[in-house]
């Protein structure tokens, strides 16, 4: 009996030597052959980041450019990183309370204006509303990239727990004027009945121009022009079309006064735990989405320029105005009024951005 339960014994360890010499001879020869696949086994077991990307305009172009965004996110990232898409208002459509939601982490990225940088920083926002403050579109994204950009960047995330990705902006078309008569230099402005958003600034640098500036409200407008409530307005080009304005205004000015744009916005506590390979892959992809907007932008703006002279409207070339004199009617008059607001120098180092 002892014999037998020897051989048993013995039998059962040379079969399990057997065995183990098989699956490592295997093993090795597995590992070294299809290292691409041992690769797609990592990728798969890394954890998968879903987050929130939220917006609040069906139609315009920084919604689709944001989509481009966060598909370019899930592709470099290799499908590690997930966006889900609520670009569309489904969150809510008031941007207090979008800004909000961002800086409470109720969501991770938003794709908005300037409100956040209204609250942090007011005093350089109200010298952006000046006319003419900007140059061109270059000279805004100068800004934005330059020392000072950075300075009210940190002071956002200090104050509200938000980061603005600064790298690259989505530009907005800039802010034209039309009338019932061609405007060429501020002196035309005199006893025009000019509608302007309701904000100080803006009102400010027209009224600065000797125009009778009267705030009408966005969807009441097309009426006031049509009865002669006011006889010009001031808006970027899609807006214009949008509203038709067209067909109730003679002339367009190609003043381009005022430059705007859209920011990508990170809740900073939940950028602040992604990887910096990831926040690599965020940027680029912001890049690359941020510039095909910028592109489409400008190739809409050359559409409506064509578009609004085939409906009659007649074009007034930036050449043919003499801006300077409509800077020297607003820039000098609100720098003096602004004096103890505006942030003392910052209008001469935004200018020297461009020298």
């Amino acid at each position: 009996m002892r014999k037998r339960l020897i051989a048993l014994v013995l039998s059962a360890a040379i079969a399990a030597s057997a065995l183990l010499t098989g699956c490592g001879t295997g093993a090795a020869s597995t590992s070294g052959t299809t290292s691409a696949a041992g690769g797609d086994s990592t990728a798969a077991n890394q954890e998968v980041i879903t987050f929130k990307m939220v917006g609040n305009n069906a139609s315009a172009l920084s919604t689709e450019a944001a989509k481009k965004i966060a598909a370019l996110i899930e592709e470099k990232s290799g499908g590690t990183l997930k966006p889900e898409l609520y670009l569309e208002g489904q969150l809510g459509d008031n941007d207090e309370d979008l800004c909000t939601g961002l800086s409470e982490g109720n969501y991770e990225m938003l794709i908005n204006a300037e409100m956040l940088f209204n609250w942090a920083v007011p005093e350089w926002m109200e010298l952006f509303n000046m006319a003419f403050i900007f140059e061109n579109q270059e000279h805004l994204q100068k800004f934005w990239e330059s020392d000072m950009g950075a300075s009210l960047g940190e002071q956002l995330v200090e104050k509200y727990g938000v980061r603005a990705y600064l790298n690259t902006i989505a530009l907005r078309g800039p802010r034209y004027l039309t009338a019932n008569k061609a405007i060429t230099s501020v002196s035309d402005m005199a006893g025009v009945k000019l509608r302007t958003p309701n904000n100080a600034g803006v009102i400010a640098s027209w009224t600065a121009t000797g125009a009778n500036v009267t705030p009408v409200a966005w969807g009441e407008l097309f009426g006031a022009l049509q009865t002669g409530i006011v006889n010009a307005q001031e808006n970027p080009l899609a807006n214009i079309d949008q509203a038709g304005l067209y067909q109730v205004q003679s002339y367009l000015m190609q003043t381009e006064h005022q430059y705007t744009n859209y920011f990508m916005y990170f809740n900073e506590e939940w950028y602040q735990s992604l990887s910096d390979e990831h926040k690599q892959i965020i940027g680029e992809a912001i890049d690359e989405g941020f510039a095909w907007h910028n592109e489409q932008v400008n190739a809409e703006d050359e559409a409506f320029l064509k578009s609004f002279q085939e409906k009659g409207m007649t074009l007034i070339p930036k050449e043919e105005i003499d801006i300077e004199s409509f800077k020297e009617a607003i820039i000098p008059t609100l720098l003096e009024e602004n004096k103890d607001v505006y942030p003392e120098g910052a209008y001469e180092q935004i200018q020297a951005l461009m020298q």
